[in-house]
Parts: C-alpha cells; sequence; structure tokens
C-alpha cells in the first residue's frame, strides 16, 4: 500500500510540476507579441517584401506552394518554417497553447536523456530540469517565446532530441522500444526530418549519431537496425537543407575576407561566453570530483564519462559550425546548451549513485538556480508585460486611425529593451521610416496604406 501511495504522490507532483511550467509559459507567450518575420509568415511567401500580388494564406494547401518559394528563394528549413506558417493560419492562442506544451515535453525529454531508469527519476529532477531550461537556454525571448524563432529553435530542438532517443536508449539501457527493425522506418522518417531542421543542429545530430556507432564498433558490439539508415537520412535532409538554391547563392555571392571571419570568431566566442561558461564551469567541476572520488577507490573515471563527451562535443560543433554562417545569433546556441545540460544532469546522477559526496554542492547549485530563475523572471515579466502593453496601444491606434478613414497611420516606437526574455530585444519592429520591411508587411497586414513610428 505505501508504494502504491507513493507512486500516485510523484505523479501528483509530476503532473504538478508540469501544470506550474506550462502555466507560466502560456502567461508568457500571452503577453509575448508578433514581431519581425511573423508577419510576413502570415502571407503566401513570393519574397521578402509585400508586392501587388501578396495575399494572406488561406489555408494547409496553401503551405507547401509556399514553402517551395521560400526555399528557393530565402532558406532551406522548410520543416521548421512550415510550423511557422501552419501556426499563422490560427489566432495567436493556437500557438501559446501548443508552445508551452512543446516546453514541457521538452523537459521530459531532458529528463529521459538525463536519466534512463525510470525507477530512478524523482519528480524535484524534472524541476531542477524546468528551472534550468528557464535559466540557461540562450536568448529565451527569441529561441522559446517568439512564434518564428521557437518553431525554429525550442521545436527543431525536441525534433533533434526525439529522433536520437533510440540511439541514448540503445547505449543508456542496452535496449530499444521493440524491436530494432520495427523502429527502423520512424529514425529514418524522423533523421530525414532532423538533419533538415537546421543547419548547426542537424549537423550536430548527426555527429552525435556517428560518435555513437563508433563507440559501438569501438566496443565490438552489435550495432542496432535504426543505427547507420538514420544517419543517412539525417545527412540527406541536411544536404536538402544546405543545398537550397537560396543558400548556395549566397554562398557563392560571398567572398573570402578576413576581417569578416575574425567579426565571425569574436561573436561565437562572445555568445558562448555568455550561454554556455556557466554551465560549462558546472561540468568541470564535476568532472574533477567525479575523477578525484574514482581515484580514490582506484577505479577507472574514463569510460564514464566517453558519452557526456560525446553530448558536449557535438554541442561544440553546433557552435564552431556557425563561423560559416553570414548572420549569428545567440538563439543558435540552444542546441549546445542542451547537450551540456544532458551532459551535466548525467554525471550529477551518476555520482549521487556512485557515493560521491556531492549534498552541500547540489544544495548550492540548486538554491543558486532558484534564485536566480526568480529573479530572472520578476525583471523578465515585467518588461515583456509593458511592451505587450505598448504593442497593444499601437494597434488600437491604427484601428482608430483606420475608423476616421486615415491609410498612412502613425504609432509611437516601442520602448527599446535589453532583457533577453524579451521578444523585440534587437529585432525589427516598428520603425520612423514607413518603407522599412517590417513597417511594409505590419500596415500590409492591418489593411492600411503605410506604419510609421513617431517618438511618444
Amino acid at each position: 500500500m505505501e508504494e502504491s501511495d507513493k507512486k500516485i504522490r510523484n505523479i501528483m507532483c509530476y503532473a504538478l510540476i508540469c501544470l506550474i511550467a506550462f502555466s507560466v509559459m502560456l502567461l508568457l507567450n500571452q503577453q509575448t507579441v508578433y514581431t519581425a518575420d511573423d508577419y510576413m509568415y502570415h502571407f503566401f511567401w513570393e519574397g521578402s517584401r509585400p508586392g501587388s500580388t501578396t495575399r494572406l494564406l488561406q489555408g494547409i494547401a496553401d503551405i507547401p506552394a509556399s514553402l517551395w518559394n521560400h526555399y528557393q528563394g530565402f532558406n532551406g528549413r522548410v520543416v521548421s518554417h512550415g510550423i511557422v506558417m501552419f501556426f499563422m493560419l490560427f489566432d495567436k492562442m493556437v500557438f501559446n497553447v501548443c508552445n508551452s506544451l512543446m516546453y514541457v515535453v521538452m523537459g521530459w525529454l531532458l529528463l529521459f536523456y538525463i536519466e534512463a531508469e525510470k525507477k530512478k527519476r524523482r519528480p524535484w529532477h524534472l524541476g531542477v530540469i524546468y528551472l534550468a531550461m528557464w535559466t540557461f537556454f540562450p536568448h529565451f525571448g527569441w529561441s522559446v517565446l517568439w512564434v518564428s524563432g521557437s518553431c525554429n529553435y525550442l521545436w527543431m530542438n525536441g525534433l533533434l532530441l526525439l529522433f536520437f532517443f533510440p540511439y541514448h536508449r540503445r547505449m543508456s539501457a542496452g535496449e530499444t522500444f521493440g524491436h530494432p527493425l520495427l523502429i527502423c522506418l520512424p529514425v529514418m522518417i524522423l533523421g530525414f526530418l532532423a538533419g533538415a531542421s537546421s543547419e548547426n543542429g542537424g549537423g550536430a545530430i548527426v555527429l552525435l549519431a556517428m560518435l555513437f556507432v563508433g563507440h559501438w564498433l569501438w566496443k565490438r558490439e552489435k550495432i542496432p537496425a535504426f543505427a547507420v539508415p538514420g544517419i543517412l537520412f539525417a545527412a540527406a535532409g541536411m544536404a536538402i537543407l544546405l543545398f537550397a538554391p537560396s543558400s548556395r547563392s549566397r554562398m557563392v555571392s560571398e567572398p573570402f575576407q578576413i576581417a569578416v571571419y575574425l567579426k565571425r570568431i569574436r561573436e561565437v566566442i562572445g555568445f558562448s561566453y555568455h550561454y554556455i561558461l556557466p554551465l560549462l564551469v558546472v561540468l568541470l567541476v564535476e568532472v574533477f570530483f567525479w575523477i578525484r572520488h574514482k581515484k580514490r577507490r582506484k577505479e577507472p573515471w574514463i569510460p564514464c564519462l566517453l558519452v557526456p563527451f560525446y553530448y558536449c562535443l557535438s554541442g561544440a560543433a553546433s557552435v564552431v559550425v556557425l563561423l560559416a554562417s553570414p548572420i549569428i545569433s545567440g538563439k543558435s546556441w540552444i542546441f549546445a546548451v542542451s547537450f551540456l545540460l544532458i551532459a551535466v544532469g548525467q554525471i550529477a546522477l551518476w555520482m549521487e549513485e556512485d557515493g560521491c559526496k556531492i549534498q552541500k554542492g547540489k544544495r548550492l547549485f540548486l538554491g543558486l538556480l532558484i534564485v536566480l530563475s526568480v529573479i530572472k523572471f520578476v525583471f523578465a515579466w515585467t518588461d515583456i508585460h509593458r511592451t505587450y502593453s505598448e504593442v497593444q496601444n499601437q494597434l488600437c491606434l491604427i484601428e482608430e486611425q483606420k475608423a476616421q478613414g486615415i491609410t498612412e497611420v502613425e504609432v509611437p516606437l516601442l520602448t527599446p529593451t535589453e532583457n533577453t526574455y524579451n521578444v523585440i530585444r534587437h529585432s525589427p519592429n516598428v520603425s520612423k521610416d514607413p518603407e522599412d520591411w517590417f513597417n511594409q508587411w505590419m500596415a500590409l497586414y492591418y489593411g492600411v496604406d503605410s506604419i510609421k513610428g513617431v517618438e511618444p
């Protein structure tokens, strides 16, 4: 009876933690406004500027042709932008709910990766993961809350982990879900989609799968039937992404310039300092105490760190490859952060199970994480709510001027922000120039001739 009561309590705790995470994300999503590319993806894709024939997407049947035009003229991310276009067919509340659910699902995926055995999982483990996602996911406003950004980063991050889970399961628990041949087809389909998900994320997951297969070859273990086909299909998806006509035209048009690559190196180092360094410090501290613990017991320590090392190496690769990108943005670090979170969590649980005394360090880390999360939330909510109120004022003014027959409307500019949880930080928004591309798309969406930003 006690075991049954414990199971019920755990289920209730899991449900409560998921409900809290979902509610917080839903609240933030409801206060997050459309910005940057969002207005543009409401329309059938014909180009990055509206034209005389530009029209709104009419339904799901419009999406394939719109994606084809996008693939030819903008970039090859058909998977993520297909999801963006799908959500643009509905009221934003549909995205808000689905995106909040995706955040909850992402926490569970990371939990499954960190703790392979179900009986060893605890509800508080999941709570810590949600706090860590909130604290460490890069440029949270762009990578999690922004419609276009979340579909490209949070959702694609989930797709990568979903595809790779059979590999992880085989490595950590020595088993897969059902017969390897039966899951071969789903793995190939997911692999193709994962490879085509993003330039750095798709490449990182292919590398990680190759490292796992190499590990099994080195250990002379049987390679599961899905492993190699999954890699091949992921590589095929990545090739379709990278060799899109739009991508190739940009690569050809960009001559090699040392100054440009030095600038990219500085940007990669800078973003890595902000988004990876804290987790990297935690990881190095764990590794130090793990090695010391193993040496005291005269036990080998290298084999235990191989799998976390594979995740770290793949995460590093997802960062280094950005040196080839003409535009480097902090949201692209979400894949590296996720892989680092997996490595940190795996080592921490292994240390605890192996009798390594980490209680003080664990309590210190959790305390700092909770305090940091609360502080970040207070500042984020205040900033996001202010922007939401200002945008609602803009929309009211647009409707008022339309009602008066004014088609060249003026709205106050938004207050600038440096809060990374606010989606408008450094993102295109209403500017003083009516000919600015964002102003043009917003004007078309709201049915006016032009929109001009003025000082409030």
